[in-house]
């Protein structure tokens, strides 16, 4: 079917560059020095092309993913080079040591609840504790406070048993003589005086202090009848009583900070228990978010399989590799002096080698950072990826599916003076031979350009003839049928980078451009049939023309240089583009 539908497209070409080949060929009259072109519209594009090996570019690692260890295999469904839909199961584990393993899990997450639990219970007992340790602290403080009292009010009372006059007197005298003897004995002593002066000076210090100590117990002595002695006695148990609640506080005070301590131990135990219980619930969590099975994430073919049934295995392993048959890239190397033009998210376009007439839309998808250098080149990595399967077939043929009945001839002739339009045609059928002494335009063949208009009079031909489904179809494009063609891993591709391209652009012919320094000119054909020198702005250039961005009109016809062979029309003598125009 494929067969027929190229040759009958190849009757179609045939048949139009038989009617006008007599237009491509040059006359006998006709000299380099005296060849115009006329300004056209059309496409040019710049592009880098350089040779690579298609690759995969949307693989898969399926590994097993544990929760333990180490796992078991059950069994392998699939085998390498198998076609699997999304969601289909590829590998089972073993379900019972899962299950088990599960089981494990959930009873730690039951410990670790009862550890919470008891750490809760010892939280508030440490509280407690603390508590009752505080209470008797402010406890011991208010016994320390009343034995104070106690022993100010057997000081008082012990005092008020000796008149106030004498023993005032004696005790007063007494701490006088007592000072001044210290005065004497710390500051006198380093003062510098002399010898002799401060020991007298101490002599007297001494007397007068054993002196007043002597009045005094006299005093005291005189009025120590038995109610001053029981007072006495009170006063020495009342110091003895504050000794010992002093003793007794701090004591208890020791005992709060124990308490305190154990009160935050208690606290982070407590925290710990909680983290732990989390961390096992989670590990739960993160177990029932895993599975025994293995399913294919997508629809692909598997390239790899690393495991069999029974295998013992550990997490990460990977058991399956799948790829999707319809998603590739091609790795190229760009060298240094076309590298700045490359950018990514450029358009590229791929065509294997394997299959010819067939062009795949692809992206720039990276730019090595660093250069690769062999023998002193230096070039750059470019990867780039095929954006779908949808093939650009530039062929110009019947209605898809059309078959030409038995006896057919094709009925297609184009009126008298028709002329291609000058645009983008493409590459001839597979199978096309072209007539005797016909010379293929430069730019190739295609689908008709932006624009196109069929001429005044000119009619395709009728296929509603051949049956009805092609009546309302006519000449066009035919569908690409690539259900039997399939890409394939390591294939030799050419990738064509797009960097520049203009469309709809006014071209002419690169040798009808003059420089003289910076700027540029061009030869226009004046009405009288004179040359005239043009100032014109230029934009993009390819091998064969240039495009015109200021200076021109479409249709002008301008001089080209001397050696430049431009086909003419044998009827008006008019110097001609080629006949498919420029790709």
């Amino acid at each position: 079917m494929k067969v027929i539908k190229l040759l009958l497209s190849a009757v179609i070409l045939g048949a139009v560059l038989g009617g006008l080949v007599g237009c491509s060929a040059p006359s006998d009259e006709e000299t380099a020095e005296t060849q115009t072109a006329a300004v056209i519209m059309g496409d040019i594009v710049l592009d880098i092309t350089a040779a690579g090996n298609l690759a995969l570019s949307l693989t898969e690692d399926l590994a097993i993913d544990l929760f333990f260890q180490e796992g078991t295999v059950a069994e392998v469904l699939v085998e390498a080079g198998d076609s699997v839909e999304e969601g289909q199961v590829l590998v089972r584990l073993d379900a019972d040591e899962w299950d088990d393993e599960m089981s494990t899990l959930e009873d730690l997450v039951t410990a670790k609840e009862r550890a919470l639990t008891q750490a809760q219970i010892s939280l508030k007992t440490a509280e407690q504790n603390l508590k009752n340790a505080q209470d008797n602290l402010a406890t011991k403080e208010l016994a320390v406070l009343n034995a104070q009292i106690s022993l100010d009010q057997a000081i008082s009372n012990l005092a008020a048993g000796i008149p106030a006059v004498d023993y005032q007197a004696a005790l007063s005298e007494w701490r006088r003589a007592e000072a001044w003897y210290t005065y004497v004995t710390t500051a006198l002593s380093t003062a510098g005086m002399a010898a002799d002066d401060y020991l007298l000076t101490l002599e007297q210090a001494e007397e007068r202090l054993t002196v007043a100590r002597t009045d005094y117990d006299n005093v005291l002595a005189g009025y120590d009848s038995r109610e001053v002695t029981i007072k006495k006695k009170q006063v020495e148990s009342a110091e003895k009583a504050l000794a010992n609640v002093e003793e007794d506080l701090a004591d208890v005070a020791d005992d709060v900070a124990l308490k305190g301590l154990s009160l935050t131990l208690a606290q982070g135990n407590l925290q710990d228990a909680e983290k732990a219980l989390a961390d096992a619930q989670e590990d739960v969590k993160d177990a029932q978010d895993k599975s025994s099975i293995i399913t294919a994430p997508f629809d692909g073919f598997i390239t790899q399989v690393n495991v069999a049934g029974g295998d013992e295995v550990l997490t990460g392993t990977v058991a399956v590799q799948l790829a999707d048959p319809d998603k590739f890239e091609a790795d190229i190397l760009v060298s240094e002096m076309d590298i700045l033009q490359v950018q990514i998210g450029g358009n590229a376009t791929i065509q294997a080698d394997a299959i010819s007439g067939v062009t795949f839309p692809a992206t720039v998808t990276h730019i090595s950072p660093t250069a690769t250098i062999q023998s002193g080149v230096v070039n750059y990595a470019v990867k780039v990826e095929l954006e779908s399967m949808e093939a650009v077939e530039p062929a110009f043929g019947p209605p898809a599916g059309f078959e030409p009945p038995e006896g057919f001839e094709f009925p297609f002739e184009f009126p008298e003076g028709f002329e291609f339009p000058e645009g983008e045609f493409g590459p001839p059928p597979e199978g096309w031979e072209p007539p005797e002494g016909w010379e293929p335009p430069e730019g190739g063949f295609g689908p008709p350009p932006e624009g196109f208009e069929i001429p005044e009079g000119f009619e395709f031909p009728d296929w509603s003839e051949f049956g009805e489904e092609f009546g309302e179809q006519g000449l066009q494009m035919p569908a690409l049928d690539l259900s039997n063609t399939q890409l394939r891993d390591g294939l030799t591709v050419t990738v064509s980078i797009i960097v520049a391209e203009s469309r709809g652009a006014l071209l002419v012919p690169n040798a009808s451009v003059i420089q003289e320094g910076t700027e540029s000119y061009v030869q226009v054909v004046s009405a009288s049939g004179e040359a005239e020198k043009r100032a014109v702005q230029t934009g993009l250039s390819d091998y064969q023309y240039t495009e015109i961005t200021e200076g021109l009109t479409e249709g002008e016809e301008i001089y080209i240089s001397s050696g430049t062979i431009i086909a003419t029309d044998e009827e008006d003598e008019r110097p001609r583009m080629g006949l498919f125009g420029p790709r």
